[in-house]
């Protein structure tokens, strides 16, 4: 018994070829008997980022030689998406998520498959992709008492045509600006096995991830097998002192984490394009994590404000080491559909907005045993509902949430939740209204946890650092409008929003009230060709309140993706506090 932390790193390899062993199948064995006729052949058309057939007028020489420095996505990219071969029953289930799956790539603009039906009853299937710029500048910057540029990612989405994206990351920190590489590869080894690594290195050290797996192939998939790897010396932030003029805090953070796991799931018979699925998986995950405690003494803010004594006393339990090893079990339902809809996140490209609902539980239990002192049971929940309500109004709602039973302490802990309400009323092709509220918070917190009001997951107007608290509420309301498009070079919008928030302190460290706060602002949106699911968006937002100066004004920059609220994370800040098992599986079993 006494031997077994020795042997831990060795357990865990030999854990994370447990996917392997259970290869997925990927596409189902199809019928014999084909009612609705079989695909007799598959043609795939693949256009260029501009059309050159065109007449472009004075910009013909720019489509020319944007398309000269573009490198045309692969046919065998495209054919790696498609969920049916030649020879295969017609299924339009199939038919519409592999031309989901090609619209979800970032690197094809649009994408559409249609079925042409001969005399003998079996079809033609045609496959019309277009590519999208797959080399991107993104900066991040803010005008708010002065310029200041705080990061920026230069991107190539599809190397060498092949589908991969390698990432190059700046972020400004104070002390030691964060540096780091990213590449994902959808079609590792020219099979659907995705393979994600990334390493950063930031202030106190290096982070590194590592990621295979085989996720659910869209509504059709059988089998799903994931293993995730970590390692990282990081600091966890905290906002402390004046809500007016806060100081930042960093908490040293050693922490290594794996997770192995595989899922299986029951599919209902399709109906159209959708179907209804029940999941079941499990996965063996390790957490290890450990403190520093010089970092409020060695902060040079922390001496200004004095909280040397206050903090060592606040921080309490959170600077305690922690190692974990815990079976987790999944068990989820899900019934979807996915409705395309022009121009609801983008300026004017197809999107694909989910109808349905998704349930997914997970059940984990860590054993206080065999050298592991954090024995806990581990309960969490993700939840989605999407639906049209009427005409163009769309409405999702998404809650994720987790808490841990100590078996010693007999108690509940770590208790995070986290709810997005967001409706869509598209007036028409040029106009979209966006309503949204949001709700976060923790209670009973055992590890470093804090929110803040500002930024980009609060108020535009504030900024990031503003009214730290442990509960958090926003609401939004924005227009947009898509004014004009400039040949295929480019689309145009304005924006318009308002928002309302409020920070609660809820034990949270340094966390106060803020009451009720809000701002507004006005910005540009432009995509680049057009058509182009990522857009642009330069804001300018004002707090709503007495004594308001110019010099308050925050001017930012951000990028606009499409709508994804039953798969992308609720709230950014709130998952720098979540536990690995659920946040890491999550992506690969939905």
């Amino acid at each position: 018994m006494h031997e077994w932390p020795r042997y831990r790193p060795a357990i865990l390899l030999m854990a994370g070829l447990l996917p392997f062993c259970a290869m997925a199948r990927g596409l189902s064995a199809q019928s014999e008997v084909c009612p609705t006729g079989r695909i007799a052949s598959i043609r795939i058309d693949r256009g260029p980022v501009f059309d050159e057939d065109v007449e472009n007028g004075m910009l013909s020489k720019v489509y020319s030689a944007a398309n000269w420095l573009h490198v045309e996505t692969r046919r065998s990219v495209v054919e790696r998406e498609l969920l049916f071969e030649k020879g295969d029953c017609l299924e339009r289930l199939r038919l519409s998520e592999s031309e989901r799956f090609l619209r979800d790539l970032p690197f094809i603009e649009s994408a559409r498959i249609e079925a042409h039906r001969r005399r003998n009853g079996d079809y033609d299937v045609e496959v019309k992709t277009r590519d999208d710029w797959s080399l991107r500048l993104e900066p991040r910057f803010e005008v708010g008492g002065g310029f200041a540029l705080t990061g920026i990612t230069l991107a190539e989405r599809n190397l060498w045509g092949r589908g991969r994206n390698l990432e190059l990351l700046y972020l400004d920190r104070k002390g030691r600006d964060d540096v780091g590489v990213t590449y994902f590869d959808p079609q590792f080894l020219s099979s659907r096995w995705n393979l994600s690594v990334q390493g950063i290195r930031t202030a106190p050290g290096w982070t590194t991830s590592f990621s295979l797996a085989y996720p659910f192939l869209g509504l059709v998939g059988r089998w799903a097998g994931f293993t995730d790897l970590l390692y990282g010396d990081r600091w966890f932030r905290f906002s402390v002192g004046d809500p007016n003029d806060p100081a930042e805090l960093v908490l040293p953070l050693r922490e290594k984490e794996a997770q192995v796991g595989t899922a299986v799931r029951l599919l209902g018979p399709p109906r159209g394009r959708s179907t209804k699925a029940g999941t079941y998986g499990a996965s063996l995950s390790y957490v290890f994590r450990d403190y520093g405690l010089g970092f409020y003494s060695d902060t040079a803010a922390a001496a200004a404000l004095g909280l040397s004594d206050s903090l060592a006393a606040e921080l309490g339990t959170l600077v305690d080491r922690r190692e974990t090893l815990r079976l987790n079990l999944i068990v989820g339902v899900r019934g979807l559909e996915y409705h395309e809809r022009v121009g609801l996140t983008s300026l004017r490209s197809v999107e694909d907005i989910a109808i349905g609902a998704t349930a997914n539980l997970l059940f984990g239990v860590a054993l206080d045993s065999f050298g592991f002192e954090d024995g806990h049971l581990l309960m969490a929940l993700d939840l989605f509902g999407g639906a049209r309500v009427i005409g163009g109004w769309f409405s999702q709602i998404r809650a994720v949430g987790e808490a841990r039973r100590d078996y010693s302490a007999r108690s509940w802990r770590d208790m995070l939740l986290a709810v997005e309400w967001t409706n869509f009323w598209q007036n028409n092709r040029r106009n979209v209204v966006e309503l949204s509220t949001s709700y976060s918070a923790g209670w009973e917190m055992t590890v470093p946890f804090q929110l803040t009001l500002g930024g980009p997951w609060g108020l535009s107007a504030f900024s990031p650092n503003r009214f730290p608290g442990g509960a958090r509420f926003r609401a939004r309301i924005e227009d947009r409008y898509w004014a004009a498009s400039v040949g295929r070079l480019a689309d145009l919008g304005t924006v318009a929003f308002a928002e309302l928030g409020r920070i609660w302190a809820n034990d949270a460290l340094s966390g106060i009230d803020s009451g009720l706060r809000a701002s507004a602002g006005l910005g540009i949106r432009f995509a680049t060709p057009a058509g182009s699911r990522a857009s642009y968006r330069l804001q300018a937002a004002m707090p709503i309140e007495a004594g308001v100066r110019w010099d308050d004004m925050i001017v930012s920059f951000r990028i606009d993706t499409a709508v994804r609220l039953e798969e992308r994370p609720v709230d950014v800040q709130l998952g720098r506090s979540r536990d690995l098992a659920f946040r890491a599986a999550a992506p690969h079993v939905r």
